[in-house]
């Protein structure tokens, strides 16, 4: 048994690494024991893969600090959480931490493995004439697809992370992601690796156990909670592009469903709100959130049975990401998005309104892959919908009041 399995089976209980993890450990490994290491990687491997391993096993054994840099809140609790339980000694900085300590942490950086943080805390003065004085082995950038969707908009804070890093002059640079099309790979490439390009380990941004259905509806509130009612269905998470939005649409699943237990989720929350409802919804066997899109991915749940996209994502990218938050204990899940004659102008809009070309294939086409085999999509197990919900009493009613009524005065 070589170091990199003894480590995994004593620290993370893991009996056998896959391939693409051991294949990222060794060089990450092999990298820190050079004197002019590569700069560094860019792994895309699929939700579920066990993306976590590959920068937490190395912390253990490379010579200096892993920073490890996150877009959410909820992901740096949950990454602690995992560091903590594999008995690997890390801290945490972020906003919100009082002066005395913030120094605290700060002057006992030499005493752990791991520093996890995001962009805008890596960015302050104190912190990074603390961290100029340790050795830093790794920086590692999880999620790194957000910079390009939200580096320009609500975070600048990780369009600056290139300087960071290069003023840092960790010995890596590594950039973790589930899904990266060719452009925000060439994006990380131009802002983290501007010597020399990264080594890149791609693996397919397909979840086999994940099928992708789309549900026309005239009434998306209703389709929601049609869907919901199945037990089979939970637990869910729906998305949805803003706050009112997502508490409207709880509010109308409680109300509809009295049974059903459904909250919403947003940035507009208070701290200890965010916090109630993350643990609610990571114990709850049956429990259905509401959240905004941004949000919602932070929450790494691992038995999400159902992702219920509330409109068609803007891109390929976002809706595979979104969707990566099902299944992703490998059980079967499902990815629904519903559509109405409102969507006609987001770009997935044509994927999802034909039931001949299989969404699977169409989806990772855009992502610049190929697809063998389909293992699940509404148009492969030709699971058509050919009414939108709501449409069935509309035309009854319209079949037995013909004088009275028509497509037109409904």
């Amino acid at each position: 048994m070589d170091d990199i399995t003894s480590l995994a089976r004593e620290r993370f209980g893991i009996t056998a690494v896959r391939p693409f993890q051991y294949l990222v450990i060794k060089r990450i490994l092999e990298e820190d024991k050079k004197e002019n290491p590569h700069p560094g990687m860019i792994v895309t491997l699929p939700t579920g893969s066990g993306k976590s391993l590959c920068f937490m096993l190395p912390a253990l054994a490379v010579s200096g600090l892993t920073i490890i840099v996150y877009p959410l809140l909820a992901l740096m609790s949950d990454q602690v959480r995992r560091f903590e339980e594999a008995k690997i000694p890390v801290l945490c900085l972020k906003g919100g931490q009082s002066k005395k300590e913030r120094m605290e942490i700060l002057s006992d950086l030499t005493n752990v493995r791991a520093l996890v943080t995001n962009a805008e805390t890596l960015a302050h003065p104190r912190v990074l004439s603390a961290l100029l004085h340790v050795p830093i082995s790794m920086i590692v950038i999880d999620e790194a697809h957000t910079i390009e969707r939200w580096g320009s908009s609500f975070r600048p804070a990780l369009k600056t992370l290139s300087s960071l890093i290069a003023h840092l002059r960790p010995k890596q640079t590594l950039c973790f992601t589930a899904t990266a099309d060719n452009a925000v790979i060439t994006l990380l490439n131009t802002l983290f690796f501007t010597g020399k390009p990264a080594h890149l380990v791609r693996g397919s941004s397909d979840r086999e156990n994940i099928a992708y259905y789309s549900y026309p509806s005239l009434s998306k509130s209703r389709a929601i909670t049609t869907l919901l009612h199945n037990p089979s269905t939970r637990p869910a998470i729906v998305f949805a592009p803003t706050r009112a939005l997502t508490e409207r649409l709880a509010r109308y699943c409680r109300i509809s469903n009295p049974t059903l237990d459904a909250r919403h989720y947003h940035a507009g929350l208070s701290k200890d709100a965010r916090h109630m409802i993350e643990s609610w919804y990571f114990h709850h066997p049956d429990g259905v959130l509401f959240a905004t899109n941004a949000y919602g991915m932070g929450m790494d749940k691992k038995d999400i049975r159902t992702v219920i996209h509330h409109s068609p994502p803007s891109d390929a990218l976002a809706f595979l990401q979104e969707s990566g938050r099902a299944g992703r204990d490998g059980l079967p899940a499902r990815s629904i998005v519903l559509i109405n004659e409102a969507d006609r102008s987001s770009n997935l809009f044509p994927i999802f309104n034909q039931h001949k070309q299989c969404y699977r294939s169409l989806l990772l086409s855009l992502m610049d892959e190929e697809l063998e085999h389909c293992f699940g999509c509404g148009v492969c197990l030709n699971h058509r919908i050919l009414l939108r919900e709501g449409e069935r009493p509309i035309l009854r009613t319209i079949f037995f009041n013909p004088l009275k009524y028509t497509p037109y005065t409904l």
